[in-house]
């Protein structure tokens, strides 16, 4: 092979072109045969024609989808920053709570250290009467 392409129009090679033509021109006769020609001029060029029209029309209703599938993907996006706006919202709005609350406490705590009970989750614990019982003895 050289590299080039091999074009098959319905399997036939240059010889067996050759043979349809002189089976025509034989059976048609020389006088016919330059209006068989133009009619099979016509006939590509119709095809031709019938087929571009197909992709053009082809092309036409896939972009009218594809317009549709845009529009609904900016939609999808839309929602989602509108959704993800609202969560950051939120999210800002219950951190500023906390602090808020955070700083309340801690300007409450020293006022109500002294009245609040000790409990024995803090970590200096109060000796134990097993502890008391040997240090006095």
């Amino acid at each position: 092979m050289s590299g080039l392409p091999v074009l098959l129009f319905l399997d036939v090679s240059g010889g067996e072109f050759l043979v349809i033509l002189l089976v025509v021109f034989l059976v048609f006769g020389p006088e016919k045969m330059p209006d068989m020609a133009r009619k099979a001029g016509r006939l590509m060029n119709q095809m031709k024609k019938a087929t571009n029209d197909l992709t053009n029309e082809f092309k036409e209703e896939t972009s009218v989808l594809q317009e549709e599938i845009n529009a609904a993907h900016q939609q999808v996006n839309d929602q989602f920053e509108s959704v993800s706006r609202e969560v950051n919202r939120t999210k800002a709005q219950i951190v500023n709570s906390m602090g808020t609350e955070t700083k309340t406490t801690e300007a409450q705590a020293p006022a109500t250290s002294s009245e609040a009970p000790v409990t024995n989750s803090s970590p200096v614990s109060e000796p134990t009467n097993q502890e008391n019982n040997t240090k006095t003895s």
